[in-house]
């Protein structure tokens, strides 16, 4: 199977966009290709951790660079690395998500500093929604 998402070619920063069926979906797969870049050293023993993830915004965009952002900071905070997230609940209307995502207490391979909004894009059509990010490193 293909991946849902690419990386683009960028001069100092990671630049990617995730597809998908609709903005939940698209959305996902941007945590999945925010979570390949990161990746996992090896080392520590490895104890799966579950974290409640719940954000907003003011539209789409906003949404993304939050909720990225946020899974970001847990892990840096609990020092774990996610390597999946299923979004339980995404109220597109009041711009609200709710997700779990799953970890394990192991090193970062890469160091992502931020979610940023620059070349930030949400595309929506009858094909489905591409999201692109850009990811300070």
């Amino acid at each position: 199977m293909a991946q849902p998402y690419r990386f683009l070619e960028h001069r100092a920063d990671i630049l990617f966009e995730a597809e998908g069926k609709d903005f939940k979906e698209a959305l996902s797969n941007s945590a999945l290709a925010m979570f390949s870049v990161i990746g996992k050293a090896e080392g520590k023993e490895k104890v799966k951790e579950k974290v409640k993830i719940k954000e907003k915004g003011e539209n789409k965009e906003q949404l993304v660079v939050y909720f990225l952002s946020k899974l970001l900071s847990e892990m840096d905070t609990r020092e774990i690395v996610f390597s999946s997230v299923k979004i339980e609940k995404l109220d597109e209307g009041k711009m609200e998500i709710e997700a779990t995502a799953l970890g394990e207490n192991v090193r970062p391979k890469f160091s992502v500093k931020a979610v940023t909004f620059h070349e930030l894009q949400v595309k929506e059509d009858k094909k489905g929604c591409t999201i692109r990010v850009l990811l300070d490193v």
